[in-house]
């Protein structure tokens, strides 16, 4: 839209006209969670007289952020407000919607970043009974971001619904966790059939590198030959009932997938995961659960602290995390604040959920060189760091729903006693070929009888054969005369 010129006051401005039914549809927006922020608005309490026209911009646009419909609608207001109308609503809790704008406005800037335009995190205790309502939202082109989704008690969702799961095309990470039995909170069925379903959509889970299924009684060792289709997966980790997961070794061979060891005392450890790929050779003659300690620390802290810096630097000169894990003097000082991760959080709102799939992510991306992005468009020119990181590819929305647990409520291992103390057991499978980039090798085929094409090939050289000895026996009877 044109700018006007008013000439009896010499102001220039923009006008737009809103029909009535714009201002209900906008009512309606209001009830979607992603244009809502997660703190209701406070009036601050200020000094008499009007306030400045900045500040009341601010506080109409942050207000009415749920109806702007495109960063189209922010890009003629100047840089400096746009900036404090963001630091406004992350200041009070941005919503989904708003961290797609600014984060798709302010990271192709040359201005200073952080850590909240590039990771967005939100927790809804009790989620409703529709999960398209959670995932069309976080649907995007993964040039956009990257979806990480975990889904666990107060879920009513039906087991069909999880279908739409595989249409994600920018699903990273995707965890499904029944709640421990002591919640009685209701939960869908996750089983094989479902993880087959899955794989009789199109393209399913383009850009899924990691899977989580936790339970008593859902998948199986049978699900491995369908997660093996989800061309990007690396990661499968699997907590169900011994039973159904007997000589898991030799069908995860079976299907290109390698059973991990478990090492006591690293079973929950961001850095027992980060080592199945790049198991640290130099870690042998040092406490484990000490550097693991350590490490998970600087890598939770770093996901609590929003306003961590943020840069961007040339694909070669970004610092692996395979270095910095490999650093066991650990001689730098974090450049972010190790307590942000307790003193942002709200009960169990603003707890970081998030590090372990953020980290994993990263850590495989960097292995694998992000050839499944490349594949699809979406690898960027330049790589995100915060301090000596290397953030994922692309920025990450993490959505947490419902509660697993009744101490914490999130982020902590649920258990499951229904089927008896020692019912269950933690199943963790790596793909190293998505890592080398090998290409999948075709499954042979099992031989029952006869196979047919085989016969009709050896019949002609059967039958040149005998003519050739029949022949030889001519020759040698003529010779003898």
């Amino acid at each position: 839209m044109a700018a006007t010129y008013d000439q009896e006051t010499g102001q220039v401005f923009k006008e737009w006209v809103l029909s009535r039914d714009a201002l209900t549809e906008a009512d309606r927006d209001a009830a979607d969670w992603s244009r809502r922020r997660r703190y209701p608005a406070v009036t601050a309490r200020g000094v008499r007289g009007p306030r400045s026209l900045a500040n009341m911009v601010i506080k109409v646009v942050a207000d009415n952020i749920g109806s702007v419909g495109s960063v189209a609608d922010l890009e003629d207001l100047p840089p400096r407000l746009l900036w404090r109308i963001w630091r406004f609503l992350e200041a009070r809790g941005e919503c989904l919607h708003a961290w797609k704008l600014f984060s798709k406005l302010f990271l192709e800037a040359e201005d200073d970043k952080t850590l909240s335009l590039y990771r967005f995190r939100q927790h809804i205790c009790r989620p409703g009974n529709d999960l398209t309502r959670y995932t069309v939202p976080l649907t995007a082109p993964p040039t956009d971001f990257i979806t990480h989704l975990v889904l666990t008690g107060g879920c009513s969702f039906n087991t069909h619904d999880l279908l739409c799961l595989a249409d994600m095309p920018n699903l990273g990470a995707l965890e499904l966790i029944q709640p421990a039995d002591e919640l009685r909170t209701i939960f869908p069925q996750v089983s094989d059939r479902l993880v087959r379903g899955w794989t009789e959509k199109s393209d399913p889970f383009p850009l899924l590198r990691i899977l989580r299924i936790w339970g008593d009684q859902s998948t199986t060792k049978e699900s491995l030959q369908w997660v093996s289709q989800f061309p990007s997966l690396a990661l499968y980790d699997v907590m169900g009932a011994r039973s159904d997961w007997r000589q898991s070794e030799e069908a995860a061979l079976e299907h290109g997938w390698e059973q991990a060891e478990k090492v006591p005392g690293l079973e929950d450890s961001l850095l027992r995961y980060l080592m199945l790929f790049a198991p640290l050779e130099e870690t042998r003659s040092h406490r484990l659960s000490d550097l693991a300690a350590r490490i998970d620390n600087d890598l939770i802290s770093l996901c609590g602290d929003s306003r961590c810096a943020v840069k961007f630097v040339q694909d070669r000169q970004a610092p692996p995390l395979l270095d910095y894990l490999t650093d066991m003097a650990k001689v730098r000082t974090p450049s972010w604040d190790t307590h942000a991760a307790s003193s942002e959080a709200r009960a169990c709102h603003g707890v970081p959920f998030e590090p372990w799939a953020f980290w994993l992510y990263s850590f495989l991306g960097q292995l694998s060189s992000d050839r499944d992005l490349q594949t699809r468009g979406a690898l960027p020119p330049q790589k995100a760091v915060a301090g000596p990181f290397v953030l994922p590819s692309r920025p990450f929305a993490c959505l947490h729903l419902g509660h697993s647990t009744r101490a914490s409520g999130i982020g902590t291992r649920p258990s499951y006693v229904t089927r008896g103390l020692f019912a269950t057991g933690q199943y963790t499978f790596t793909r190293g070929s998505i890592i080398r980039g090998d290409k999948p090798k075709p499954k042979p085929i099992p031989k029952k009888g006869p196979s047919l094409v085989a016969s009709e090939r050896a019949a002609p050289v059967l039958a040149l054969r005998k003519h050739k000895k029949r022949r030889l026996e001519d020759v040698l009877q003529a010779m003898s005369k």
